[in-house]
């Protein structure tokens, strides 16, 4: 049961439920199931490192888009308003 759910949230990329079930992994009874179970966690770690590379590269490109929008508004000297 616990190596069909992983492999379905692996098919639809569900970060969240790999995330619980590595939380509440069984033992397992074979040696199939252990070989399948460890080429699955293999699958899983590619995906969550893909994953990682894509938000690193948006996050990225938001830092870029900011600074630019930074560097196009205009520089307002400070004003320093004294009232005696």
């Amino acid at each position: 049961m616990w190596l069909t759910k992983l492999k379905t949230a692996l098919v639809l990329e569900e970060i969240e439920t790999i995330s619980l079930l590595l939380e509440e992994m069984p033992r397992f009874e074979t040696l199939e199931q252990m070989e399948e179970a460890a080429f699955l966690l293999q699958q899983s770690r590619k995906l969550l490192e893909s994953e990682k590379a894509k938000t690193a590269l948006t996050l990225q490109q938001l830092k870029n888009s900011i600074d630019f929008l930074k560097s196009t508004q205009q520089q307002t000297p400070p004003i320093l308003n004294l009232k005696l």
